[in-house]
């Protein structure tokens, strides 16, 4: 598992180096969620199961990657960090970069979890959640849900309804319990790092 995950990472981080070298960061920013946000989100709306599918394992296949990412951040990886041009984090500023990175992560895997949400109740025809009093724009009910479930608030307005439904909830769960919980390790970690560098300038 771990090298799949490295290998896929270092294949994506050579592909966004690439379009950034040529076309610019802002580019390969844009690239990047376009096709890992926006994509999946546009397959869910076309007319046949099968693209509904694609959608789902596209953003099943960026919470991969995302976990991935966040598992090697805190454990560490030298080959992958040398690869991906990655320095050891000396200051405050670096931090707070380092924050941000996180946060859009974070944002990135509740917009995912809604991709895949709505996937679900396109494939099971709307039986897979209960929702108690839907809106116009159907989306936007799961993206609420996905955000409610990672912060693990649930209000219970919406319910997933079948297994399948229910097993991607928890896993959404685990996976925003599992990242808060890493995040600050790492951020602690790197705290006590810069610190103790500072000591004994």
């Amino acid at each position: 598992m771990l090298k799949v995950w490295v290998s896929i990472l270092n294949l994506l981080s050579a592909i966004e180096f690439k379009i950034a070298d040529k076309l610019g960061e802002a580019t390969a920013i844009i690239s990047h969620f376009s096709f890992f946000w926006l994509f999946p989100i546009m397959l869910l709306y076309l007319p046949l199961k099968l693209f509904t599918v694609m959608g789902i394992f596209l953003a099943l296949f960026y919470i991969f990657v995302l976990a991935g990412d966040i598992f090697l951040s805190v454990f560490g990886h030298e080959k992958l960090e040398k690869k991906r041009g990655m320095v050891d984090i000396t200051n405050v500023h670096e931090m707070r970069a380092e924050i941000i990175s996180a946060l859009v992560k974070y944002v990135g895997a509740i917009i995912s979890f809604a991709t895949i949400f709505n996937g679900l109740q396109k494939i099971f025809d709307g039986s897979a959640f209960y929702i108690t009093h839907p809106s116009s724009f159907p989306y936007f009910d799961l993206l609420y849900f996905s955000l409610v479930t990672i912060t693990t608030v649930g209000y219970g307005d919406i319910q997933p309804t079948i297994w399948v439904s229910k097993s991607f909830v928890i896993f959404e769960i685990v996976f925003g319990l599992g990242f808060v919980l890493l995040l600050f390790t790492m951020l602690i970690s790197l705290y006590i790092d810069i610190q103790r560098k500072k000591k004994y300038k």
